[in-house]
């Protein structure tokens, strides 16, 4: 029999074996994550929807309503309206 003492911590570049298991698991589940993003691209486009990533302004307007519309138009019409009005001469 080997009455040798086995180290309780074997290492490896400064990892244990535990530390390298967890890494290596981490790394796993970060492949399978964006294998599953690849694939749900894949059947967006095969879909026809080709907008990837929608940008901020896009997701902006999606999340605005009739009502938010409206108040928007009515601000920009407040704001602009006095540019296009004629400019009556100063009489004196």
């Amino acid at each position: 029999m080997n009455n040798a003492p086995q180290p309780s911590h074997l290492t490896w570049g400064g990892y244990t074996l535990e530390q390298i298991a967890y890494e290596r698991a981490l790394t796993l589940a970060r492949l399978e994550v964006e294998k599953d993003r690849l694939a749900q691209r894949s059947d967006r486009m095969r879909a026809g929807n080709f907008s990837m990533s929608p940008s901020i302004f896009s997701r902006l307007l999606s999340a605005l309503n009739y009502v938010d519309y409206a108040v928007i138009a009515t601000q920009l019409y407040r704001k602009l309206s006095p540019l296009f009005k004629k400019k009556d001469s100063a009489k004196s």
